[in-house]
């Protein structure tokens, strides 16, 4: 009996039915049934139990499921071993700019060195516009940055042959001290958030960026906000909220700790919202095995941002 069985019945159990697997293996549902068929004759044994809301595996069923399971992942681990050994080993050179490559981009990494022992990885950070800059001058081949990205921009990555890709949105909050000056306010307008001491990420970084583009949809400029402090990395800015030096608009997704500890709090602002966009920049005619196998990865639900 060969692997193929075993893989289609393997589908069938885990879609619940013939005809959901058949579309799921792209076949046709009398080619599924054909090998179910096969395989219980080749057992002489029923593998599945057959009702009108689908398919369940009987007990014997369960356990070759099981074992299937094993087959199929040492195969590919095989697959996998054999195509390392007979390929050159290939780096990874990405690009990130801060929320994505300290939040975001670690549990990716991990996933993605644990599929593919052999790749090298390297990450270089900076915010979104030095980013840009390496991606375009070919001193990294893959980037991930947040913000928006203006039309000039886009326009130079086009001429280069990158592909632009949305793949994620974060939400921004003002993060203000636990336990200072405003820490017993619940919500602020966007006409008091511009007398309040603002700390602000430096020219250049997809925060800023958002927060320009939100405000100036309502008419305003960064010249209306009491800007205190112009920090360039998130890590330092989240050190001067929490010594009280002012608020600031932060990713959520960077604040985690903070906010479960209660080191910062997250502060409403009202009839606006500051929503940043994940963008992965790649070269579309790029053949590199670890480029493909990196731009699947993280352009999927399994990409595992922290």
């Amino acid at each position: 009996m060969d692997l193929g069985h075993l893989s289609a019945f393997c589908t069938v159990v885990e879609a619940g039915g013939i005809s959901r697997a058949a579309k799921e293996l792209f076949v046709t549902q009398p080619a599924i049934s054909l090998k179910i068929q096969e395989l219980e004759d080749h057992y002489q044994v029923q593998l599945l139990d057959r009702t009108n809301k689908g398919v369940t595996p009987t007990e014997v069923g369960l356990y070759i499921y099981g074992e299937a399971q094993k087959l199929i992942a040492l195969l590919a681990n095989i697959e996998r071993e054999i195509e390392l050994n007979r390929n050159p080993i290939e780096d990874l050179v990405i690009g990130a700019s801060s929320t994505a490559g300290n939040s975001a981009l670690p549990c990716t990494l991990l996933i993605y060195k644990g599929r593919h022992p052999g790749y090298n990885i390297t990450l270089d950070l900076g915010n979104t516009v030095q980013i840009l800059e390496k991606l375009l001058s070919r001193r990294i081949e893959i980037a991930l940055v947040e913000g928006p990205i203006c039309q000039e921009w886009r326009e130079n990555l086009a001429n280069e042959d990158v592909t632009v890709k949305k793949i994620a949105q974060t939400k921004l909050i003002l993060a203000a001290s636990s336990t200072g000056q405003y820490h017993d306010t619940v919500s602020i307008s966007l006409e008091e958030l511009s007398d309040v001491p603002l700390i602000m990420r430096e020219e250049g970084s997809g925060i800023r960026a958002t927060f320009e583009q939100a405000v100036a949809n309502k008419g305003l400029s960064m010249q209306d906000f009491n800007i205190v402090y112009e920090l360039s990395t998130s890590s330092s800015i989240v050190s001067a909220v929490a010594s009280g030096m002012g608020l600031a608009l932060l990713p959520a997704m960077a604040l985690r700790k903070e906010l479960r500890h209660k080191i910062l709090k997250s502060i409403p602002i009202k009839n606006i919202q500051f929503r940043q966009d994940f963008n992965l920049l790649y070269r579309s005619n790029s053949k590199k095995r670890s480029h493909k196998a990196f731009i699947e990865l993280v352009s999927s639900k399994e990409r595992g941002f922290c």
